[in-house]
This record gives structure tokens, sequence and C-alpha cells, in this order.
């Protein structure tokens, strides 16, 4: 995995202790992408330093093939930042290894649904409706013919 880093407003030590943090957390990334090659993954680290706040802001941006995933925070500790947006990165890999392994099993289940219920029954069921207020305008016809008399003439 590439790591590029960008800092904005940061001294050098808060620079530095960004990079050594990310060094420890990036081995729980990397366990979720196991299945990607290295050259094709590529993890962007933007840092940002508010003055007038005295806070972080931490944007980490994942790409892999296919999809790009961010996991922004603010925060006043710029090592809860990194947390928080990581945590964020790991809930989306995990959604989206999710989404693959299910992507055939959900269509072909919605299918074999589809089959259970059966066309017959639907259309039974249409059929019986359109049945039902056919006889029902039957009747209101013929209870209308019956009560006035001057209809039918």
């Amino acid at each position: 995995m590439k790591i590029q880093y960008s800092m904005k407003n940061m001294v050098a030590w808060e620079e530095k202790r960004v990079k050594e943090y990310m060094q420890d957390k990036t081995p729980s990334l990397e366990k979720l992408i196991t299945h990607f090659q290295d050259d094709t993954v590529s993890l962007t680290v933007r840092g940002e330093r508010f003055d007038k706040n005295n806070a972080y802001q931490v944007e980490l941006i994942l790409e892999i093939p296919g999809k790009v995933m961010v996991g922004k925070e603010d925060s006043h500790s710029i090592e809860k930042a990194i947390d928080l947006s990581k945590d964020r990165l790991v809930h989306q890999l995990k959604k989206h290894e999710d989404q693959l392994r299910n992507k055939g099993k959900s269509n072909s289940s919605l299918k074999r649904g589809i089959k259970e219920l059966g066309d017959d029954r639907a259309h039974r069921s249409i059929t019986e409706v359109t049945m039902d207020e056919d006889q029902a305008l039957e009747s209101i016809t013929s209870n209308e013919s019956e009560s006035n008399p001057i209809s039918t003439l």
C-alpha cells in the first residue's frame, strides 16, 4: 500500500507524530485489503490544524480498485482524529467486503423467492380481485335497476 501525506498548518513535530501514529494504525487497514495487490491500493493522509479552535482534522482517503473511501474526522487530539477516521474507513471496508461477498447471493435469493411465490399465485390473486370487483359492480347495477323501474324502461 502506498501512503502519501499532506499536512496543513502543522509544525514539524506534529507532522512527525501523524506519520508515526499512522505507521501503528496502517496494519489494521492492511489486514482488510489483503486480497488486493499492494500497488493497486493507495492511502492519502491529509491533516490540518486549526489554530482558532486548537483542533485537528484528519482525512484518510483509501483508493482500491473500483472504489474510493473517505474517513474524515475532527478532534482536539491528533491521535483521536486519526483513530476516528481510521474507524470510519474500517467500517466502509467491511461493508464493501460484505457487499462483494453477498453480491451474487442476494440476486439469486431474490430470484428464488420470486419463484417460490409462483407466478400462478400472483395471477390468481389479480384474477380473483377482478372477479370480485365485477360481481360487486353487477350487484350494484342490479340493485339500482330493481329500485328504479324507470331506468329499466
